[in-house]
Protein backbone atom coordinates (compact mmCIF):
# COMPACT_ATOMS: atom_id res chain seq x y z
CA UNK A 1 0.00 0.00 0.00
CA UNK A 2 1.47 3.42 -1.02
CA UNK A 3 1.29 6.03 1.74
CA UNK A 4 3.32 9.01 0.28
CA UNK A 5 3.18 9.94 -3.56
CA UNK A 6 6.84 11.15 -4.03
CA UNK A 7 9.33 12.58 -6.32
CA UNK A 8 12.92 12.02 -5.30
CA UNK A 9 14.80 10.79 -3.25
CA UNK A 10 14.28 14.11 -0.45
CA UNK A 11 10.29 13.07 -0.79
CA UNK A 12 11.62 9.49 0.26
CA UNK A 13 13.62 10.33 2.97
CA UNK A 14 10.61 12.63 4.51
CA UNK A 15 8.27 9.49 3.96
CA UNK A 16 10.68 7.30 5.79
CA UNK A 17 11.33 9.40 9.00
CA UNK A 18 7.44 10.11 8.88
CA UNK A 19 7.35 5.74 9.47
CA UNK A 20 10.20 5.51 11.81
CA UNK A 21 8.30 8.52 14.27
CA UNK A 22 4.93 6.93 13.70
CA UNK A 23 6.32 3.78 14.80
CA UNK A 24 8.08 5.48 18.13
CA UNK A 25 4.34 7.10 18.58
CA UNK A 26 4.69 10.17 18.11
CA UNK A 27 2.33 12.11 15.58
CA UNK A 28 3.00 13.47 12.28
CA UNK A 29 0.09 14.85 10.53
CA UNK A 30 0.18 13.70 6.84
CA UNK A 31 -2.05 12.27 3.70
CA UNK A 32 -1.21 10.50 0.65
CA UNK A 33 -0.42 13.78 -1.14
CA UNK A 34 3.08 15.38 -0.73
CA UNK A 35 2.36 19.25 -1.42
CA UNK A 36 5.73 20.98 -3.04
CA UNK A 37 5.70 24.99 -2.78
CA UNK A 38 4.99 25.90 -6.09
CA UNK A 39 1.87 23.50 -5.95
CA UNK A 40 0.38 25.32 -2.14
CA UNK A 41 -1.33 27.94 -4.73
CA UNK A 42 -3.74 25.68 -6.26
CA UNK A 43 -4.99 24.28 -2.40
CA UNK A 44 -7.97 26.09 -1.24
CA UNK A 45 -6.98 28.70 1.49
CA UNK A 46 -9.41 26.29 3.94
CA UNK A 47 -7.42 23.51 3.03
CA UNK A 48 -5.14 22.16 6.04
CA UNK A 49 -1.09 22.25 5.18
CA UNK A 50 0.98 20.79 8.29
CA UNK A 51 4.62 20.47 8.17
CA UNK A 52 3.92 20.08 4.16
CA UNK A 53 0.90 17.53 4.51
CA UNK A 54 -2.72 17.91 3.48
CA UNK A 55 -5.07 16.94 5.72
CA UNK A 56 -8.33 15.97 4.64
CA UNK A 57 -10.99 18.13 5.29
CA UNK A 58 -13.44 16.97 7.84
CA UNK A 59 -16.46 18.02 9.52
CA UNK A 60 -17.28 15.58 12.09
CA UNK A 61 -14.55 12.98 11.88
CA UNK A 62 -11.31 13.82 12.98
CA UNK A 63 -8.64 14.65 10.75
CA UNK A 64 -6.06 14.07 12.70
CA UNK A 65 -6.93 10.26 13.91
CA UNK A 66 -7.95 9.48 10.28
CA UNK A 67 -4.35 9.92 9.85
CA UNK A 68 -3.10 7.91 12.45
CA UNK A 69 -5.65 5.14 11.55
CA UNK A 70 -4.10 5.12 7.56
CA UNK A 71 -0.56 4.53 9.07
CA UNK A 72 -2.04 2.19 11.18
CA UNK A 73 -3.43 0.42 8.30
CA UNK A 74 0.00 0.87 6.09
CA UNK A 75 2.43 -0.33 8.89
CA UNK A 76 0.39 -2.96 10.96
CA UNK A 77 -1.52 -5.02 8.59
CA UNK A 78 -1.00 -8.07 10.45
CA UNK A 79 -2.54 -7.51 13.63
CA UNK A 80 -5.85 -9.05 13.81
CA UNK A 81 -7.93 -5.65 14.69
CA UNK A 82 -5.66 -3.56 11.27
CA UNK A 83 -6.56 -6.51 9.46
CA UNK A 84 -9.90 -6.94 9.93
CA UNK A 85 -11.07 -2.89 9.63
CA UNK A 86 -9.25 -2.87 6.56
CA UNK A 87 -10.65 -6.30 5.15
CA UNK A 88 -14.57 -5.27 5.72
CA UNK A 89 -13.98 -1.66 4.63
CA UNK A 90 -12.29 -3.11 1.35
CA UNK A 91 -15.15 -6.00 0.69
CA UNK A 92 -17.71 -3.63 1.38
CA UNK A 93 -16.12 -0.70 -1.13
CA UNK A 94 -15.73 -3.59 -3.62
CA UNK A 95 -19.09 -5.07 -3.30
CA UNK A 96 -20.54 -0.86 -3.48
CA UNK A 97 -18.46 -0.78 -6.91
CA UNK A 98 -20.92 -3.25 -8.63
CA UNK A 99 -23.95 -1.74 -7.53
CA UNK A 100 -26.26 0.64 -9.29
CA UNK A 101 -26.63 4.51 -8.39
CA UNK A 102 -29.82 5.03 -6.73
CA UNK A 103 -32.23 8.04 -6.76
CA UNK A 104 -35.18 9.77 -5.30
CA UNK A 105 -36.61 9.72 -8.55
CA UNK A 106 -37.17 5.83 -8.87
CA UNK A 107 -39.83 6.17 -6.70
CA UNK A 108 -43.77 4.87 -8.49
CA UNK A 109 -45.85 6.88 -5.22
CA UNK A 110 -45.09 10.53 -5.50
CA UNK A 111 -45.81 13.60 -3.35
CA UNK A 112 -48.85 15.47 -3.33
CA UNK A 113 -46.77 18.34 -5.70
CA UNK A 114 -46.33 14.87 -8.25
CA UNK A 115 -43.26 15.86 -8.66
CA UNK A 116 -40.56 12.88 -8.73
CA UNK A 117 -37.50 14.78 -7.42
CA UNK A 118 -38.89 16.06 -4.57
CA UNK A 119 -38.23 13.65 -1.43
CA UNK A 120 -41.01 12.03 0.03
CA UNK A 121 -41.71 9.78 2.73
CA UNK A 122 -44.59 8.77 4.75
CA UNK A 123 -44.27 9.42 9.17
CA UNK A 124 -43.13 6.02 10.45
CA UNK A 125 -45.38 5.82 13.57
CA UNK A 126 -48.74 7.20 11.73
CA UNK A 127 -51.64 4.72 11.06
CA UNK A 128 -54.71 4.26 9.39
CA UNK A 129 -57.48 5.53 10.90
CA UNK A 130 -59.95 2.35 12.19
CA UNK A 131 -62.41 4.75 13.22
CA UNK A 132 -63.26 6.43 9.82
CA UNK A 133 -64.06 4.89 6.10
CA UNK A 134 -61.36 5.95 4.35
CA UNK A 135 -58.66 5.23 6.67
CA UNK A 136 -58.09 9.34 7.12
CA UNK A 137 -56.57 11.24 9.04
CA UNK A 138 -53.85 8.65 9.95
CA UNK A 139 -53.38 8.45 13.63
CA UNK A 140 -50.13 8.21 16.14
CA UNK A 141 -49.21 4.85 17.53
CA UNK A 142 -45.67 5.69 18.78
CA UNK A 143 -42.89 3.50 18.54
CA UNK A 144 -44.73 0.73 16.15
CA UNK A 145 -43.79 1.63 12.16
CA UNK A 146 -46.31 1.31 9.96
CA UNK A 147 -45.10 -1.17 7.16
CA UNK A 148 -46.59 0.87 4.34
CA UNK A 149 -43.88 3.14 5.14
CA UNK A 150 -41.65 0.69 3.53
CA UNK A 151 -42.80 0.99 0.60
CA UNK A 152 -41.79 4.17 -0.77
CA UNK A 153 -37.81 3.84 -0.61
CA UNK A 154 -36.90 7.82 -0.55
CA UNK A 155 -35.32 6.97 3.11
CA UNK A 156 -34.06 4.07 2.80
CA UNK A 157 -31.60 5.05 -0.74
CA UNK A 158 -30.68 8.34 1.20
CA UNK A 159 -29.51 5.88 4.22
CA UNK A 160 -28.05 3.58 1.47
CA UNK A 161 -26.30 6.39 -0.41
CA UNK A 162 -24.81 8.25 2.51
CA UNK A 163 -23.15 4.44 3.75
CA UNK A 164 -22.09 3.86 0.26
CA UNK A 165 -20.62 7.14 -0.40
CA UNK A 166 -18.73 7.07 2.71
CA UNK A 167 -17.33 3.76 2.56
CA UNK A 168 -16.00 4.41 -0.67
CA UNK A 169 -14.72 7.06 0.73
CA UNK A 170 -13.03 5.83 3.45
CA UNK A 171 -11.79 2.42 1.00
CA UNK A 172 -9.84 5.60 -1.71
CA UNK A 173 -8.80 6.84 1.52
CA UNK A 174 -6.94 3.91 3.21
CA UNK A 175 -5.72 2.30 -0.31
CA UNK A 176 -4.98 5.44 -2.79
CA UNK A 177 -7.13 3.73 -4.95
CA UNK A 178 -8.92 5.88 -7.57
CA UNK A 179 -11.46 3.57 -8.31
CA UNK A 180 -13.57 4.29 -5.46
CA UNK A 181 -13.53 7.59 -5.19
CA UNK A 182 -14.99 7.56 -9.52
CA UNK A 183 -17.26 5.42 -8.12
CA UNK A 184 -18.53 6.97 -4.96
CA UNK A 185 -18.95 10.85 -7.45
CA UNK A 186 -21.22 8.78 -9.75
CA UNK A 187 -23.19 7.88 -6.95
CA UNK A 188 -23.53 11.84 -5.51
CA UNK A 189 -23.81 12.76 -9.33
CA UNK A 190 -27.26 10.71 -9.33
CA UNK A 191 -28.18 11.72 -6.07
CA UNK A 192 -27.94 15.17 -6.33
CA UNK A 193 -26.97 16.59 -9.89
CA UNK A 194 -27.79 14.46 -12.73
CA UNK A 195 -31.05 16.34 -14.60
CA UNK A 196 -32.80 13.36 -14.66
CA UNK A 197 -32.46 12.24 -11.16
CA UNK A 198 -31.40 14.78 -8.72
CA UNK A 199 -33.05 15.67 -5.76
CA UNK A 200 -35.09 18.82 -4.59
CA UNK A 201 -32.65 20.30 -2.16
CA UNK A 202 -35.89 20.73 0.65
CA UNK A 203 -37.39 17.67 2.48
CA UNK A 204 -40.86 19.32 2.40
CA UNK A 205 -42.52 15.94 2.21
CA UNK A 206 -40.83 14.06 4.45
CA UNK A 207 -42.51 12.45 7.02
CA UNK A 208 -45.85 13.00 5.17
CA UNK A 209 -48.92 12.85 7.37
CA UNK A 210 -51.91 11.24 4.83
CA UNK A 211 -54.94 13.08 5.97
CA UNK A 212 -53.63 16.18 7.65
CA UNK A 213 -53.41 19.01 5.18
CA UNK A 214 -50.19 20.68 6.67
CA UNK A 215 -46.63 19.36 5.65
CA UNK A 216 -44.79 17.62 8.26
CA UNK A 217 -41.38 19.54 9.92
CA UNK A 218 -40.44 16.12 11.04
CA UNK A 219 -39.26 15.52 7.58
CA UNK A 220 -36.27 17.18 7.81
CA UNK A 221 -34.98 14.23 10.84
CA UNK A 222 -35.02 12.01 7.27
CA UNK A 223 -31.67 13.17 6.15
CA UNK A 224 -30.09 13.21 8.97
CA UNK A 225 -27.44 11.17 7.90
CA UNK A 226 -26.49 13.72 5.40
CA UNK A 227 -23.59 15.10 7.59
CA UNK A 228 -21.58 12.23 7.50
CA UNK A 229 -21.92 12.85 3.63
CA UNK A 230 -19.72 16.11 4.14
CA UNK A 231 -16.68 14.06 5.72
CA UNK A 232 -16.88 11.34 2.74
CA UNK A 233 -16.74 14.50 0.81
CA UNK A 234 -14.00 16.00 2.49
CA UNK A 235 -11.69 12.78 2.02
CA UNK A 236 -12.78 12.34 -1.61
CA UNK A 237 -11.35 15.73 -2.24
CA UNK A 238 -8.06 14.87 -2.35
CA UNK A 239 -8.43 12.06 -4.43
CA UNK A 240 -6.44 13.08 -7.72
CA UNK A 241 -9.40 12.17 -10.05
CA UNK A 242 -11.89 14.01 -7.68
CA UNK A 243 -13.52 16.67 -9.96
CA UNK A 244 -13.87 20.31 -9.36
CA UNK A 245 -16.87 21.08 -11.46
CA UNK A 246 -19.14 18.21 -9.05
CA UNK A 247 -17.21 19.74 -5.90
CA UNK A 248 -18.97 23.34 -7.24
CA UNK A 249 -22.21 21.58 -7.70
CA UNK A 250 -22.14 19.75 -4.71
CA UNK A 251 -21.43 23.34 -2.54
CA UNK A 252 -24.40 24.66 -4.79
CA UNK A 253 -26.45 21.89 -3.67
CA UNK A 254 -25.94 22.03 -0.18
CA UNK A 255 -25.92 25.94 -0.03
CA UNK A 256 -29.84 25.69 -1.70
CA UNK A 257 -30.51 22.83 1.08
CA UNK A 258 -28.96 25.14 4.18
CA UNK A 259 -31.01 28.18 2.68
CA UNK A 260 -34.14 26.35 3.12
CA UNK A 261 -33.32 25.04 6.50
CA UNK A 262 -32.83 28.46 8.10
CA UNK A 263 -35.60 30.65 6.17
CA UNK A 264 -38.61 27.86 5.33
CA UNK A 265 -41.23 27.87 7.93
CA UNK A 266 -40.56 24.18 8.66
CA UNK A 267 -37.53 24.60 8.88
CA UNK A 268 -38.04 27.35 11.46
CA UNK A 269 -40.16 25.30 13.56
CA UNK A 270 -38.14 22.19 13.24
CA UNK A 271 -35.31 24.27 14.69
CA UNK A 272 -37.51 25.23 17.41
CA UNK A 273 -37.92 21.75 18.96
CA UNK A 274 -36.42 20.94 22.12
CA UNK A 275 -36.31 16.99 21.64
CA UNK A 276 -34.25 15.02 19.54
CA UNK A 277 -35.67 16.38 16.15
CA UNK A 278 -34.62 19.94 17.33
CA UNK A 279 -31.10 18.16 18.09
CA UNK A 280 -30.51 16.45 14.85
CA UNK A 281 -31.67 20.20 12.89
CA UNK A 282 -28.68 21.49 14.67
CA UNK A 283 -26.46 18.71 13.19
CA UNK A 284 -27.75 18.93 10.03
CA UNK A 285 -27.34 23.24 10.02
CA UNK A 286 -24.35 23.02 12.02
CA UNK A 287 -22.27 20.67 10.15
CA UNK A 288 -23.65 21.98 6.63
CA UNK A 289 -22.43 25.40 7.43
CA UNK A 290 -19.64 24.88 8.32
CA UNK A 291 -18.92 22.42 5.10
CA UNK A 292 -19.85 25.97 3.15
CA UNK A 293 -16.87 27.46 4.87
CA UNK A 294 -19.84 29.60 7.21
CA UNK A 295 -18.33 29.13 10.26
CA UNK A 296 -19.74 32.27 11.84
CA UNK A 297 -23.28 29.98 11.61
CA UNK A 298 -21.89 27.03 13.10
CA UNK A 299 -20.51 28.98 16.18
CA UNK A 300 -23.08 30.85 16.97
CA UNK A 301 -25.42 27.51 16.99
CA UNK A 302 -23.08 25.81 19.10
CA UNK A 303 -22.35 28.30 21.44
CA UNK A 304 -26.90 29.03 21.46
CA UNK A 305 -27.05 25.64 23.06
CA UNK A 306 -24.49 26.79 26.15
CA UNK A 307 -26.97 29.75 27.99
CA UNK A 308 -28.40 29.86 31.16
CA UNK A 309 -32.18 29.36 30.81
CA UNK A 310 -32.49 32.21 33.25
CA UNK A 311 -31.20 34.77 30.29
CA UNK A 312 -30.91 33.03 27.17
CA UNK A 313 -33.24 34.38 24.13
CA UNK A 314 -36.85 33.31 23.71
CA UNK A 315 -35.41 31.38 20.36
CA UNK A 316 -32.49 29.75 21.69
CA UNK A 317 -34.44 28.14 24.91
CA UNK A 318 -35.55 24.93 23.10
CA UNK A 319 -31.67 24.21 22.03
CA UNK A 320 -30.11 24.69 25.87
CA UNK A 321 -28.05 21.69 26.67
CA UNK A 322 -29.72 22.52 30.28
CA UNK A 323 -33.45 22.26 28.79
CA UNK A 324 -32.00 18.74 26.99
CA UNK A 325 -30.48 17.33 29.93
CA UNK A 326 -31.31 17.13 33.20
CA UNK A 327 -29.59 17.40 36.33
CA UNK A 328 -29.31 13.27 36.78
CA UNK A 329 -29.02 12.60 33.33
CA UNK A 330 -32.68 12.09 32.58
CA UNK A 331 -33.82 13.61 28.81
CA UNK A 332 -37.18 15.22 29.89
CA UNK A 333 -38.06 15.63 25.96
CA UNK A 334 -37.04 11.69 25.10
CA UNK A 335 -38.59 10.37 28.49
CA UNK A 336 -42.11 10.24 27.22
CA UNK A 337 -41.53 8.65 24.40
CA UNK A 338 -42.72 4.68 24.13
CA UNK A 339 -39.23 3.63 23.20
CA UNK A 340 -37.71 6.24 25.80
CA UNK A 341 -34.60 4.17 26.50
CA UNK A 342 -34.07 4.50 22.60
CA UNK A 343 -34.59 7.66 22.19
CA UNK A 344 -32.67 9.26 25.01
CA UNK A 345 -29.49 7.09 23.37
CA UNK A 346 -30.31 8.21 19.95
CA UNK A 347 -30.79 11.96 20.87
CA UNK A 348 -27.53 11.44 23.41
CA UNK A 349 -25.69 10.93 19.66
CA UNK A 350 -27.03 13.93 17.85
CA UNK A 351 -25.68 15.57 21.05
CA UNK A 352 -22.30 13.97 20.80
CA UNK A 353 -22.02 14.88 17.01
CA UNK A 354 -22.40 18.47 17.79
CA UNK A 355 -19.92 18.12 20.46
CA UNK A 356 -18.02 16.81 17.61
CA UNK A 357 -18.64 19.68 15.55
CA UNK A 358 -17.75 22.04 18.23
CA UNK A 359 -14.05 20.73 17.55
CA UNK A 360 -13.29 21.79 14.59
CA UNK A 361 -14.83 25.58 15.58
CA UNK A 362 -13.40 26.01 19.19
CA UNK A 363 -16.46 25.19 20.93
CA UNK A 364 -16.31 22.42 24.10
CA UNK A 365 -19.48 20.83 24.04
CA UNK A 366 -17.72 17.79 25.51
CA UNK A 367 -16.62 20.00 29.39
CA UNK A 368 -19.99 22.24 28.94
CA UNK A 369 -22.00 21.72 32.74
CA UNK A 370 -24.34 24.11 33.97
CA UNK A 371 -26.77 23.47 37.10
CA UNK A 372 -24.99 20.01 37.12
CA UNK A 373 -25.48 18.66 33.85
CA UNK A 374 -24.52 18.23 30.23
CA UNK A 375 -23.12 15.98 27.90
CA UNK A 376 -21.46 13.55 30.29
CA UNK A 377 -23.98 13.48 32.65
CA UNK A 378 -26.21 12.21 30.41
CA UNK A 379 -23.95 9.17 29.26
CA UNK A 380 -23.34 8.24 32.60
CA UNK A 381 -26.85 8.05 33.37
CA UNK A 382 -27.75 5.76 30.57
CA UNK A 383 -24.84 3.25 30.64
CA UNK A 384 -25.96 1.08 33.37
CA UNK A 385 -29.49 1.17 31.81
CA UNK A 386 -28.20 0.42 28.24
CA UNK A 387 -25.57 -2.55 29.12
CA UNK A 388 -28.44 -4.06 31.17
CA UNK A 389 -26.79 -3.63 34.37
CA UNK A 390 -30.33 -1.94 35.30
CA UNK A 391 -33.90 -1.85 35.20
CA UNK A 392 -35.01 0.82 32.51
CA UNK A 393 -37.85 2.82 35.27
CA UNK A 394 -39.45 4.40 31.93
CA UNK A 395 -41.34 3.02 28.84
CA UNK A 396 -39.62 0.49 27.44
CA UNK A 397 -41.90 -1.39 24.42
CA UNK A 398 -38.90 -3.23 23.19
CA UNK A 399 -34.91 -3.82 24.14
CA UNK A 400 -32.29 -2.04 22.51
CA UNK A 401 -31.31 -3.11 19.02
CA UNK A 402 -27.91 -3.68 17.68
CA UNK A 403 -27.82 -0.56 15.99
CA UNK A 404 -28.57 0.97 19.07
CA UNK A 405 -25.43 -0.56 20.83
CA UNK A 406 -23.30 0.10 18.40
CA UNK A 407 -24.42 3.85 18.26
CA UNK A 408 -23.46 3.61 22.54
CA UNK A 409 -20.20 2.17 21.54
CA UNK A 410 -19.42 5.07 19.39
CA UNK A 411 -20.38 7.65 21.97
CA UNK A 412 -18.49 5.68 24.73
CA UNK A 413 -15.24 5.86 21.87
CA UNK A 414 -15.41 9.41 21.75
CA UNK A 415 -15.97 9.65 25.45
CA UNK A 416 -12.39 8.11 26.22
CA UNK A 417 -10.96 10.51 23.36
CA UNK A 418 -12.37 13.35 25.45
CA UNK A 419 -12.42 12.22 29.43
CA UNK A 420 -10.20 9.31 29.62
CA UNK A 421 -10.60 7.05 32.49
CA UNK A 422 -10.48 3.18 33.07
CA UNK A 423 -14.95 3.64 33.35
CA UNK A 424 -15.17 4.15 30.09
CA UNK A 425 -12.34 1.60 28.42
CA UNK A 426 -14.31 -0.93 30.55
CA UNK A 427 -17.76 -0.09 29.01
CA UNK A 428 -16.07 -0.43 26.00
CA UNK A 429 -14.64 -3.51 26.42
CA UNK A 430 -17.71 -4.52 27.57
CA UNK A 431 -19.30 -3.28 24.03
CA UNK A 432 -16.64 -4.81 22.17
CA UNK A 433 -17.55 -8.45 23.43
CA UNK A 434 -20.91 -8.07 21.92
CA UNK A 435 -19.33 -8.02 18.20
CA UNK A 436 -20.55 -4.80 17.57
CA UNK A 437 -20.13 -3.73 13.55
CA UNK A 438 -19.42 -0.01 14.29
CA UNK A 439 -21.11 2.57 11.95
CA UNK A 440 -18.63 4.06 9.50
CA UNK A 441 -18.63 7.40 11.12
CA UNK A 442 -17.37 5.48 14.02
CA UNK A 443 -14.83 3.19 12.50
CA UNK A 444 -11.83 5.30 12.90
CA UNK A 445 -12.22 6.33 16.50
CA UNK A 446 -13.32 2.24 16.66
CA UNK A 447 -9.97 1.00 15.50
CA UNK A 448 -7.88 3.73 17.12
CA UNK A 449 -9.05 3.17 20.29
CA UNK A 450 -8.95 -0.27 20.43
CA UNK A 451 -5.22 -0.45 18.93
CA UNK A 452 -3.97 2.29 20.84
CA UNK A 453 -5.85 3.27 24.50
CA UNK A 454 -7.56 0.19 25.40
CA UNK A 455 -4.55 -2.63 25.35
CA UNK A 456 -6.92 -5.32 23.24
CA UNK A 457 -4.09 -5.15 19.97
CA UNK A 458 -2.64 -8.34 19.57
Amino acid sequence: MVIYKTAGSTNLIVAILIIICMLSQCFVPSWSITVFSDEKESIKSNTPIIEGQVLPRAIILDPHELVKVKQLVAMKQNDSNVKHFLEKIITEADSVLVKRPISVTEKTKFPPNGTKHDFFALARYEWPNPNTPNGLPYISRDGYTNPETLLIKDKKYLEEMVQRVMILALAGYLTDDPKYGLKAEELLRVWFLDNDTFMNPNLKYGQFERGNGNLNPSGIMDAHDLPYLLDAIGMLQLSPKWSKSVQEALEKWFSKYLDWLLNSDLGKHEGQRANNHGTYYTVQVAAIANFLNRTDITKKLLKSTMQDLSNAPMEDVSRLLAVKINPDGTQPFEIGRANSLHYHLFNLYGLVLLARIGDHVGVDLWNYQIHNTGIRKALDFIIPYALGNQTWPYSKIKGLSYDDLSFLKGIVCQAILHYGGQSYLQVFRSLEAKSLTPHYQDAVCDLHTKYINTGLKN
